[in-house]
């Protein structure tokens, strides 16, 4: 699916969840911003129309829907014997998620209200895999980064900064194969064969 970041009208806050990754003093945490891509229409055609007419800019083009991670470092470093090495590594990162949600689904008939759910459904696990996925690059860098060492300790924290630069856009890179492949599962949804039968 495409990913979207602006044009939301906030919903439910933040969420935060704690996840243990490597050695003691390790640990990627997460919050969640919500946020409602609110939808008009109570027909298929109605509801794939206002959407493409309001498709929100994002870090990849117009998309329904978007999850944009932030990442924050803390990191601190001790020398021992003349070697420097990491005595905590923490990385924060904040999701700011946005979902599609339908302003007038009280109105839809049932097989338009059920072709939306399936949408709003597939949108939710989308974003879901791609909060997975760059959760697991963020664990994935704090246990390498509590591997490294240098001889100075200004050294050894402009390397795991770097580190974390290369992981974010790395990581991004992760994303690719699998949006394109969601994409042409999109087109095949029912709200959207729904909406080119209307149409005819």
């Amino acid at each position: 699916m495409r990913r979207v970041s602006s044009l939301l009208r906030p919903a439910t806050g933040a969420v935060a969840l704690a996840l243990l990754a490597g050695p003691a003093g390790a640990a990627v945490t997460v919050s969640v911003e919500q946020h409602e891509f609110v939808v008009s229409g109570t027909t298929a055609n109605e509801v794939v129309r206002y959407m493409n007419s309001h498709a929100l800019t994002g870090d990849h083009g117009h998309a329904y829907a978007n999850i944009h991670p932030d990442y924050q470092l803390s990191l601190t470093t001790s020398e021992s014997g003349g070697i420097c090495r990491p005595s905590q590594v923490d990385v924060h990162i904040d999701f700011d998620l946005t979902l599609p949600v339908a302003a007038d689904a009280s109105e839809m008939r049932g097989r338009t209200r059920w072709a939306w759910n399936g949408f709003a459904q597939f949108a939710r696990n989308h974003e879901a895999h791609h909060q997975s996925s760059y959760t697991a690059c963020a664990s994935g860098f704090v246990a390498e980064a509590w591997r490294q060492s240098a001889s100075e300790c200004f050294e050894l924290e402009s390397d795991i900064r770097e580190m974390l630069r290369d992981m974010r856009r790395d990581c991004e890179l992760k994303q690719v194969p699998f949006d394109r492949q969601q994409s042409r599962v999109l087109a095949g949804l029912s709200i959207f064969a729904m909406a080119r039968y209307e149409r005819r």
